[in-house]
């Protein structure tokens, strides 16, 4: 069943659950009170990731064969360019 859920950082999303009702219940009053919508999260997962690193884009191959190790910036693939922004580290060239 999809429920719209208001998350404390103040966004709403729809979610589906499945499941007792009362866990279903249980669910969505933690996200209220502690959860982050998905959008906030992933904002917040870019941040971490980009904490010593900076952000390099860079052809897709050029990243699958030299930077493979390293985290990439969700949504950041452009498939007309080719391209994928890679959070390389700061003081080494290569993950």
């Amino acid at each position: 069943m999809k429920y719209s859920v208001k998350f404390s950082c103040g966004h709403t999303e729809t979610k589906e659950l499945f499941g007792k009702v009362s866990e279903r219940e249980r669910r969505i009053a933690w996200w209220e009170q502690n959860g982050i919508c998905t959008n906030c999260y992933l904002d917040q997962k870019a941040i971490e990731n980009a904490i010593g690193h900076h952000e390099v884009e860079m052809f897709y191959g050029d990243y699958k064969r030299d930077y493979a190790k390293c985290k990439t910036k969700p949504g950041s693939y452009n498939g007309d360019t080719k391209t994928i922004i890679v959070f390389v580290p700061d003081e080494a060239p290569v993950c």
